[in-house]
């Protein structure tokens, strides 16, 4: 019976390590990319415009190279297409919603950057859900998919700040954004481990939706921001940084 008891000890302590760690990891690699973004001076009009096509070079990248790639290949074409098409449409009234209720039609980048809010809070569940499953076939191997999105969040913190910033949100509330798009790894992470199995429909599901909605942001907010500039060389060039540098990170961390 003592025997058991430890058993069973030993593995609600393996329950609440795994689930505090992707806590952990979710938040970690947002708050070090907002705090990256809240150094970075803003005081220039190019600036801010080169600063606005890298995010959302890296936002186009991980769209394209990371979450549809990834959706696709757990689930079937057909049904990535139609999330993705569902959720670029739903973030469009959630837009509007949004503007009505909170007048956020007179900030833009407080706009854009609670839509950005969203989409990262889409995506960071099913992260969650492969820290819970990979802990669940070993340790290490969780531990080591941990710190891999821990990396591959920075930049997304990155591009949750950035919006905050320029729309002049105080640095605690900006952090405390970046934390808040973290908390769905966990969660996603208590769903992975308590059930068994999977269904590998639901996180394709839920890769495509979080897809569509930083589609919807890069497309409506951030790259009309830069483009109704005369100069936008740099900002095109940043751009483009941007996606190479996540195709780069994906590549490396082969999420």
């Amino acid at each position: 019976m003592k025997l058991v008891n430890f058993k069973v000890a030993l593995l609600k302590i393996d329950f609440l390590f795994f689930n505090l760690f992707a806590f952990f990891c979710g938040i970690a690699g947002a708050f070090v990319g907002a705090l990256a973004g809240l150094v970075l001076p803003l005081n220039d009009e190019n600036i801010k415009d080169s600063l606005i096509g890298f995010t959302s070079g890296l936002m186009l990248g991980l769209i394209c190279f990371g979450l549809i790639p990834e959706a696709v290949s757990i689930s079937n074409l057909l049904l990535c297409i139609l999330v993705l098409i569902a959720s670029y449409f739903l973030i469009g009234i959630l837009e509007r919603a949004l503007t009505m209720k909170y007048s956020l039609s007179q900030n833009r980048y407080l706009k854009s950057g609670i839509l950005i809010l969203v989409a990262l809070s889409l995506h960071n569940f099913p992260e969650g859900l492969a820290i819970g499953s990979s802990f669940a076939v070993e340790k290490s191997f969780g531990i080591l998919v941990g710190i891999m999105i821990i990396i591959h969040d920075i930049p997304e913190g990155f591009a949750l700040s950035l919006p905050l910033k320029m729309a002049k949100q105080s640095k605690i509330k900006i952090l405390r954004y970046a934390i808040l798009s973290g908390v769905p790894t966990g969660i996603g992470c208590l769903v992975g481990s308590v059930i068994s199995y999977i269904n590998k429909y639901v996180v394709a599901g839920c890769l495509a939706c979080a897809a569509g909605a930083m589609l919807y942001v890069v497309m409506n907010e951030l790259i009309p921001e830069y483009s109704r500039k005369e100069n936008i060389k740099m900002a095109t060039i940043s751009n483009m940084i941007g996606i190479i540098i996540a195709l780069l990170l994906l590549e490396w961390l082969e999420l």
